[in-house]
Parts: structure tokens; C-alpha cells; sequence
């Protein structure tokens, strides 16, 4: 996110904190920003609340006492609403620091941004708390994903152990050592060190406990279990074929673990996957 806090009158930033490149001028983008407002104002009676431009999702808010344009911008996968929240906590602090009240602003702001330059680091503060707590929520979402996957694989195992002749569970687990043993030989497996906390045991199956969130790739990661969930879905259907599989995920009650667990599955982005892996 990158936040102007400018004059809305004269165009003058009063403080600029980048924490993403922009390939182009600083001051134009400023000048454009304040131009662009202006102009709805005069055209549409109301500033612009939020726009996107460039790629980028920009949100603005203006307070009129000191007649201040407060914008940040960030990519578009970010929630304007979220943008905004986090620009209105920017301009109260800013606000409650350095303007005060009207009068008061209007003795001390003679365009001179020297003094705004120590509010670089309340920003910074503030952004970091944002930061460690999007990490510490895309963790505990990610522990939520292995939970889910974990139990999955579970069932799975219930099924091959409960259902499957010893011919048949040979073919299955030996199809499956192979299968990581290639895996641990492969260049991407290799510079993917996390990725060996997926292991294999004939007795217990598949295992994803011990992988951890806060020292891996974790789209590397689900995207691998996803791939291996695949594949022994596939290999359980090669063994008894689709109608006896069904009836065997519907006795080990995998459907009924996915549908009482759907809500939290479309929160995760889990449900189209695994829905489909199982019906289809």
C-alpha cells in the first residue's frame, strides 16, 4: 500500500510513504491524483471515493476542516473497504497529531512539509501491524486447510484398509511409495525442503501434521497435497472402480464429512476441489 496525504486546495503533498515500486513520477501521479478529484467535485458534486487505475485500487478520503486528501493505493485483490479502513485509521492519527482543530491548523500549516516527515514512521508502525496480522490469519487459514486435508486422507485410509482385498491394498500402497520416492528424486521436490513433511506409512497413510506453516511455501505446499489427494483417488477407483468407490467413500462417510463441513470449505476455496474430486 502507498499513501498521499496532500493539500486538496494546492495539490502539495504534504507526506508520501511508498511500500511498492511505481515505475512513474512521484509528483505526477500526485498532481493527477488531486486533479482527478477536483474534477469530479466540480463535475459530480462528491470526491471520488475509490477507483481503479493503472492495475491499482485507489481510495481516497477527505476531511474538510483542514481541507487534507488522504489516498492510498494497492493492488486490486485488496477489498476497498479494507483499503479504506486502514486509510481512515492513517488521517485520524494524522488529524489528531498535527491538526488538532481548525484555527490551530491554520497557524501552523504554511507549506512547509518538513514537520510531517516523523508521521513516515507511525505509518510504518501501523502497516506492520497489518502485515504480521494478515500473516498470522493466512497461517491459521492454512491450518485450517491441513486440518481438512488431513481428515480426508484419513477417511481415505479407512477406506483401503476397511474395503480392499491384500492384492489390492499391495497394488495401492506400493503404487503410493513409488510415487514418493520419485518425488524425493525430483529437481522441484529438491528445492522444496518443506515438501518432505509429507510422508507415507503403509500403516498409518498419509501424514501432513507435522508440516509448518510458519517455514514453508504454503501455496507449494497445498498445492502438492492437492495433487497426491488427487492421485489416490484416482488410484482407489483404478483398484474397484467409480460405483464401488462411491459406495465405499459413502460407508467411511467422506461425503458426509464434506457437506457438514461446507461452509467452512468455501471459506478455504476447498469446496469446488474436493465436491467435484469426489462426485465427479
Amino acid at each position: 500500500m502507498n499513501v498521499w496525504i496532500m493539500d486538496a486546495a494546492s495539490g502539495v503533498t504534504l507526506l508520501y510513504k511508498p511500500y511498492m515500486d511505481f515505475s512513474i513520477d512521484e509528483d505526477l501521479v500526485s498532481g493527477l491524483l488531486t486533479a482527478l478529484n477536483q474534477f469530479t467535485i466540480v463535475e459530480f458534486e462528491q470526491g471520488i471515493e475509490s477507483i481503479e487505475m493503472g492495475g491499482m485500487r485507489w481510495c481516497y478520503i477527505s476531511d474538510e476542516m483542514s481541507d487534507l486528501l488522504f489516498i492510498a493505493a494497492d493492488t486490486k485483490d485488496v477489498n476497498s473497504e479494507l483499503i479504506r479502513a486502514r486509510l481512515d485509521i492513517i488521517k485520524q492519527a494524522f488529524i489528531e497529531e498535527y491538526v488538532k482543530n481548525e484555527a490551530y491548523w491554520k497557524n501552523h500549516w504554511f507549506g512547509s512539509t518538513d514537520a510531517f516527515h516523523p508521521f513516515k514512521d507511525v505509518i510504518t508502525e501501523y502497516y506492520s501491524q497489518w502485515k504480521q496480522a494478515e500473516v498470522v490469519k493466512g497461517v491459521a487459514e492454512f491450518f485450517d486447510i491441513l486440518g481438512i486435508f488431513q481428515h480426508v486422507f484419513n477417511l481415505l485410509q479407512n477406506v483401503i484398509e476397511g474395503h480392499f482385498s491384500e492384492e489390492k491394498k499391495e497394488n495401492v500402497y506400493s503404487t503410493i511409495e513409488e510415487m514418493f520416492e520419485n518425488y524425493s528424486k525430483s529437481e522441484y521436490y529438491q528445492s522444496h525442503p518443506e515438501l518432505s513433511n509429507i510422508n507415507f506409512q503403509r500403516r498409518t497413510g498419509i501424514n501432513i501434521v507435522s508440516i509448518n506453516p510458519m517455514n514453508c511455501d504454503m501455496f507449494v505446499v497445498e498445492r502438492q497435497i492437492i495433487n497426491l489427494m488427487r492421485k489416490i483417488v484416482q488410484l482407489i477407483r483404478e483398484q474397484v472402480g467409480i460405483i464401488s468407490s462411491m459406495s465405499f467413500f459413502v460407508q467411511e462417510k467422506i461425503y458426509e464429512y464434506l457437506l457438514s463441513n461446507l461452509s467452512i470449505l468455501k471459506e478455504l476455496n476447498l469446496d469446488e476441489f474436493l465436491l467435484k474430486l469426489f462426485i465427479t
